[in-house]
C-alpha cells in the first residue's frame, strides 16, 4: 500500500521529474531526443517535433523548429532568434510581454508571429499563450525575464496577495486589530496521538490558513461575499469552534451586529450559521426541546419509516456544492453490506456499526475536504436545522462542556451547526501532511417526544481524534476504531422510579421471608439456652440469599420481558429501550448479584443434602431358628439378610442426582435455537420481532429471550415426564417407594435437628426374604386386595414430613452417634496391618467392616425406631395429620411439645435430593448461561460453562452424598455401585 503520492509529491533533483507511473523521480530519455520541459515533463529537444503517428521526436527541416505543442515544424519570426532558452524550453523567443502565435483561424502558420499580451496579463513559460492575472487589482511585470502578477499598492492594496487575490491594506489592518496577537495561520491540535501512542499538544503553521484566512476574512468583513463567508466559517470549523482562534474571532465580530432569520433565533441573515445561542443567548435546551412536525411510524402506517435527513455541502473554499439526502455518506465502515448501510435511518432501530479504518486508505479514498450543514425535513417539506455537538470542543478557559454530556439534557452543552468528516487539509505544513483529524465516533441521538409517534429535533455527536501522520509511508500503517450509530432514547425516569419501588418491595419481601424462615429454623433447632452465634448468623445470610435470589430473578425477567414484548410489538413508537451505561450497569449488577446469592444458596443446600442423618429401618423378622453346621450347639435365630438394605441403598444413591430436566439436552436445544435458528437476534435493538438480521444485541432483551427459552424448555420437559413418561412408562420416585415396601424397609432421614422425612416401607406381607414363588404369591394376594394397604394405619400414606420432639431426637442420637462414629479398627495400632492398608492393590479390593460396638448400636437404633413407629414408646408418641392450606402457604412449624407430628406430603423426601432443589438449580443455570453469553458474546461458550457447572454439582453431590450414605449406614462405600 503506497500512500506517499496522496500525502505529498517529493521534490526531484535537477534534471529529473516525478513519474506517477513509476512512482519515482526519473530522467527524460535523451536517446529519444527528449529533454525536461518547463512544466516538469519531457518535451522534444530543440529542432524536433513529435510524430503524431508513433509519438517519437523527429528532426525538423533546416531553419525550422518544433511548434509550441510539438505537433509540427515552424519557422521563427524575424528577427526572432532560434536560440533556445534553457530555462523556458522555448524554441523561438519574443520580446517582453509577447507570446508566440503558430496558428491562426485558417490553421498552421509557416512562420511564428510574436504578439503582445493584453493588459493585465503576461506570457506563459513556453510562450504559447498569455496568462491573465487572477485579480483586477494586479499588474503583470517582467523582472529579469521572469513574469509575475503583483498587487497595485497605488490603489490601496497590500503588495502581498492572498490566494491570488489582492486585499486592501485597510481591511488587513482591521482584521489584525480584531485578532490582536493571535497568529491567524496556526492551528493547535490539543490531543495529538503520536506514532508511539502518546498524547501531546502541537501547534503548526497551516498552509490552508495561510492561503485562505486573510482573503476570506477580508471579503466577508468588507463585502460579505457568500463564498468568502462560507470559507471563513469552514476555517472556524477546522479550529473546532475555538473562540481563541482568528477565524472564529472574525466570524463572531461579523455576526454580532447582524439580525437573525425570522424563524431561527441564531441564524444570521445572509451569513453562515455556526453557533447556537450566540445571537439569542439562549440555552441549548431551547433548541433541542423543539418537537419536530413529523409523525414517525415503525410499521406501515401514515408516518415516515425512515428519517429524512438532508445535508447542505460546501467545499473548503466556500463553494456551495448543493443539497444531498443523507444516506451512507458518513459511513466509514466499508465492510457494512450496502443493502444494510442505510438501515440506521429506520425509525426505532438502534444502529451501531463499528470497524477498524486505516488512515492511509482513508486519505487515499478522501476527496477534497467537504463541510456539512445537517437538516431534517418535516411533514411540510421544511428543512429544520439539526444541531451538532463536538465532543472535543474547548472553551476559552480550556473546559470541555460536551465531554460525557447527557444526551437527554443539553443544558450544559454547546451546540454547533457545521461539521466535517475527515480533515486532511488543516494539518498540511510546507506542502507536507503532518496531522490528520478523523472521527472516532458519530452518533445520532433521536429522542422520543411525549406524544406517541413524535420526536424532538435530533442531535449529532461527533468525536474527533488527531493523528500524527508525518511518518506515514508505504511501510507503516495506522489504524483506529470508528463507530457510527443512531440511538433512540426517551426519558425513563418515571419507569425507573416505579422499578425502584418494586425492587425495594422485592427486597423487603425477601427480607421478611428470610426472617420468618430463620425464626422457624431457630424454633426447631435451638434451645432457650442457646444464643445466636456465628454459625446461626451465617445461616441467616444464606437463608436471605435463598429467599432473595428467586425473587430477584423473576423481577429481572419481568423487567426484561416488559421491554421485549412492548418494544418488539409496537407499530407506533411508544416505548424505547434503556440506553445509558448507568441503566445497563444497574441491570447487569442486579443479575450478577442474583447469581452470587443463588450460588451461595445452592452451596448451602448441597452441603445440607450431603450431611443428612439417614437410617434404613429393617422391619424383617427372623423366620425361625437354625442349627449350626454339623448339628452342634444350641439352635439360634436365623439371620435376617442385609442385602435388601444394600440394594435399596444403591437405589437411593442413584436417585440423589436424579432430576426431571436434562441439562445437556436443554443446552443443546438452547444452542440450536439461539444460534442455529438465529433467535439470538430477536434481541437486537430494533422494534420488529420477526427481523432476525445479525447485529449487536441488547443485554436486557437477550436476558429476556434466553430466560424465556430456558423456561419453555424446562417446562416442556417437566410436562413430558409428568404427563407421559412417568404416567405410562416409569415414575422413578414412586417405583422406589414401592420397591422399598416390598423390601420391608423404611427410611428415616433428618436434614435438621428436629426436622426430617420418613418413607414408610413396612411390608404388608409376612416376609421379604423369600424365594421367587413365594414373592409372586404375595403380589397376587395384594393384587386381589387380600392384604392391608401399604401405608401407615391401613392407608395409602407412605411419605411424611417429620417434626420431632427435641427429647426424642436426643434419645435417638445417643445410640445413633455411635453408629456414625469414626472408630478406627482395632488393628490400627498394628504396624503390619498399617503397612497392609497402604498397599494399593489390597486397598482397592478390601472391604472395611464396622466393629461390634457400632453393629450393636445399629441394631439398637433399628429397634428404637421400630418401637417408635409402632407406638411402643410411651414417652415418645406421634400423630399423623394433614397440613392446612395456611400451614402449607406459610410453612409453619407445628407444636411438638407433646408429641412428634407427621405430615403426609407425597414426594416430600425429594428435598433431600437434587430433584428437590431443581427449581433453584434451574435459576442458577439460567443466570450462569445469560451472564456468560452476555459477557463473552458466545452462546457456545456459555453452554459449555453452564454444562461444566452442572457436571461439577452432580459430581460433588454424588461423591459426598455417597460417602455420607455409606458412613451413616455402616456400609463400605464399595457396596454403592
Amino acid at each position: 500500500m503506497s500512500v506517499s503520492a496522496s500525502l505529498t509529491i517529493p521534490d526531484c533533483a535537477s534534471g529529473l521529474y516525478w513519474s506517477p507511473i513509476l512512482m519515482a523521480c526519473t530522467a527524460c530519455p535523451t536517446s529519444e531526443n527528449e529533454i525536461l520541459g518547463p512544466k516538469g515533463s519531457c518535451v522534444c529537444s530543440v529542432g524536433y517535433a513529435r510524430n503524431q503517428v508513433n509519438g517519437r521526436c523527429e528532426a525538423c527541416p533546416a531553419g525550422k523548429v518544433g511548434s509550441t505543442d510539438e505537433s509540427f515544424c515552424i519557422g521563427c519570426a524575424s528577427p526572432a532568434s532560434q536560440t533556445v532558452l534553457a530555462q523556458t524550453g522555448s524554441q523561438c523567443t519574443c520580446g517582453s510581454m509577447e507570446y508566440l502565435v503558430d496558428r491562426n483561424a485558417t490553421g498552421r502558420l509557416d512562420t511564428a508571429i510574436c504578439t503582445s499580451c493584453p493588459a493585465n496579463s503576461h506570457p506563459s513559460l513556453d510562450l504559447s499563450t498569455c496568462v491573465e492575472c487572477p485579480d483586477p487589482g494586479m499588474n503583470a511585470v517582467n523582472s529579469s525575464g521572469s513574469y509575475s502578477c503583483v498587487c497595485r499598492t497605488d490603489l490601496g492594496y497590500s503588495a502581498t496577495p492572498q490566494d491570488h487575490t489582492c486585499l486592501l491594506s485597510t481591511d488587513i489592518s482591521q482584521i489584525n486589530s480584531l485578532i490582536g496577537s493571535t497568529n491567524p495561520n496556526t492551528i493547535t491540535y490539543h490531543n495529538l496521538v503520536g506514532p508511539e501512542g502518546t498524547i501531546t499538544p502541537i501547534t503548526i503553521t497551516s498552509d490552508v490558513f495561510a492561503s485562505l484566512f486573510m482573503k476570506a476574512a477580508s471579503q466577508c468583513l468588507r463585502q460579505q461575499i457568500s463564498q468568502a463567508c462560507q470559507a471563513l466559517a469552514n476555517l472556524c470549523v477546522l479550529q473546532l469552534y475555538d473562540f481563541s482562534t482568528a477565524p472564529c474571532q472574525v466570524y463572531q465580530s461579523i455576526i454580532r451586529g447582524q439580525s437573525s432569520v425570522a424563524d431561527t433565533l441564531d441564524a444570521p441573515q445572509g451569513l453562515p450559521w455556526l453557533y447556537y445561542g450566540l445571537l439569542s443567548s439562549q440555552e441549548s435546551t431551547t433548541f433541542t426541546s423543539q418537537v419536530l412536525n413529523l409523525t414517525v411510524d415503525i410499521g406501515s402506517g401514515a408516518g415516515v419509516s425512515r428519517l429524512p435527513f438532508v445535508m447542505s455541502t460546501y467545499s473548503l473554499n466556500g463553494t456551495y456544492l448543493g443539497l444531498q439526502k443523507l444516506t451512507t455518506q458518513l459511513q466509514l465502515c466499508t465492510a457494512v453490506p450496502s443493502e444494510r448501510a442505510d438501515d440506521w435511518r429506520q425509525i426505532g432501530y438502534d444502529y451501531v456499526a463499528s470497524c477498524t479504518i486505516d488512515l492511509a486508505s482513508a486519505i487515499n479514498s478522501t476527496s477534497a475536504a467537504t463541510f456539512y450543514d445537517l437538516f431534517i425535513e418535516d411533514s411540510l417539506g421544511i428543512l429544520k436545522a439539526v444541531p451538532t455537538r463536538f465532543i472535543n470542543y474547548r472553551t476559552l478557559a480550556g473546559r470541555q462542556p460536551n465531554l460525557n454530556a447527557d444526551p437527554l439534557d443539553y443544558g450544559s452543552s454547546v451546540l454547533f451547526r457545521r461539521f466535517f468528516s475527515i480533515d486532511d487539509v488543516s494539518g498540511v505544513q510546507g506542502g507536507i501532511l503532518k496531522v490528520i483529524r478523523v472521527p472516532l465516533s458519530m452518533t445520532f441521538w433521536i429522542r422520543k417526544a411525549d406524544s406517541d409517534g413524535r420526536i424532538y429535533i435530533p442531535v449529532l455527536d461527533v468525536t474527533y481524534t488527531e493523528r500524527d501522520v508525518s511518518t506515514l509511508s508505504a511501510q507503516t500503517s495506522i489504524s483506529l476504531q470508528f463507530v457510527f450509530s443512531a440511538l433512540y432514547i426517551m426519558h425513563l425516569d418515571s419507569f425507573w422510579r416505579v422499578m425502584t419501588v418494586v425492587f425495594s418491595l422485592v427486597c423487603a419481601t425477601a427480607g421478611l421471608l428470610a426472617l420468618y424462615s430463620a425464626r422457624a429454623w431457630s424454633t426447631r433447632n435451638l434451645t432457650v439456652s442457646q444464643g445466636w452465634d456465628f454459625n446461626f448468623l451465617s445461616r441467616c445470610i444464606l437463608i436471605l440469599a435463598g429467599c432473595l435470589a428467586p425473587l430477584l430473578f423473576w423481577f429481572l425477567l419481568a423487567v426484561s420481558a416488559y421491554w421485549f414484548f412492548f418494544y418488539k410489538n409496537q407499530t407506533v413508537m411508544k416505548v424505547l429501550l434503556p440506553w445509558s451505561d448507568s441503566d445497563l450497569h444497574k441491570f447487569n449488577a442486579i443479575v450478577v448479584a442474583t447469581l452470587v446469592c443463588q450460588s451461595a444458596y445452592i452451596i448451602k443446600q448441597l452441603y445440607e443434602q450431603c450431611t443428612i442423618d439417614i437410617f434404613f429401618i429393617d422391619w424383617e423378622r427372623s423366620r425361625g431358628k437354625v442349627m449350626a453346621a454339623g448339628g452342634e450347639g444350641k439352635p439360634r435365630l436365623a439371620a435376617v439378610s442385609v442385602w435388601r438394605s444394600i440394594f435399596m441403598m444403591n437405589e437411593w444413591n442413584k436417585m440423589q442426582t436424579y432430576r426431571r430436566v436434562n441439562i445437556g439436552f436443554s443446552l443443546l436445544a438452547m444452542y440450536f435455537i439461539v444460534e442455529g435458528l438465529k433467535v439470538r437476534y430477536a434481541a437486537t435493538p430494533q422494534p420488529n420481532i420477526h427481523d432476525l438480521t445479525p447485529g449487536l444485541v441488547s443485554p436486557i432483551l437477550l436476558f429476556a429471550v434466553e430466560c424465556l427459552l430456558w423456561i419453555l424448555l424446562a417446562v416442556g420437559q417437566i410436562l413430558f415426564r409428568a404427563v407421559i413418561y412417568e404416567r405410562f412408562y416409569k415414575d422413578k420416585l414412586l417405583d422406589f417407594v414401592d420397591v422399598l415396601s416390598m423390601a420391608n424397609l423404611s427410611i428415616l432421614a433428618f436434614d435438621e435437628l428436629c426436622h426430617g422425612y420418613y418413607i414408610h416401607g413396612r411390608s404388608v406381607h409376612p416376609c421379604a426374604d423369600t424365594n421367587i414363588g413365594e414373592l409372586n404369591a404375595f403380589l397376587r394376594r395384594e393384587q386381589a386386595d387380600l392384604v392391608p394397604r401399604r401405608g401407615m394405619q391401613d392407608t395409602d400414606q407412605q411419605c411424611f414430613e417429620v417434626y420431632t420432639q427435641k427429647e426424642m431426637r436426643s434419645a435417638f442420637n445417643k445410640v445413633y452417634s455411635i453408629v456414625i462414629a469414626e472408630v478406627e479398627a482395632q488393628t490400627a495400632g498394628n504396624v503390619a496391618a498399617r503397612l497392609q492398608r497402604l498397599s494399593a492393590d489390597k486397598m482397592q479390593r478390601r472391604f472395611n467392616g464396622a466393629d461390634e460396638t457400632r453393629v450393636r448400636a445399629y441394631e439398637t437404633v433399628n429397634h428404637f425406631v421400630r418401637s417408635f413407629f409402632d407406638k411402643n414408646l410411651k414417652e415418645f408418641q406421634y400423630h399423623i395429620r394433614e397440613r392446612t392450606y395456611f400451614e402449607r402457604f406459610l410453612g409453619t412449624t407445628p407444636d411438638v411439645s407433646q408429641n412428634t407430628v407427621l405430615f403426609h406430603t407425597p414426594s416430600s423426601f425429594t428435598r433431600l435430593l437434587l430433584y428437590g432443589i431443581e427449581y433453584h438449580l434451574l435459576i442458577l443455570y439460567i443466570l450462569i448461561f445469560t451472564v456468560a453469553d452476555n459477557g463473552l458474546e458466545n452462546t457456545g461458550a456459555a453452554a459449555i460453562i453452564t454444562y461444566g457447572v452442572d457436571v461439577v454439582i452432580r459430581v460433588i453431590r454424588k461423591h459426598f452424598g455417597a460417602s455420607n450414605l455409606a458412613r451413616k449406614t455402616m456400609m463400605d462405600r464399595k457396596f454403592l455401585i
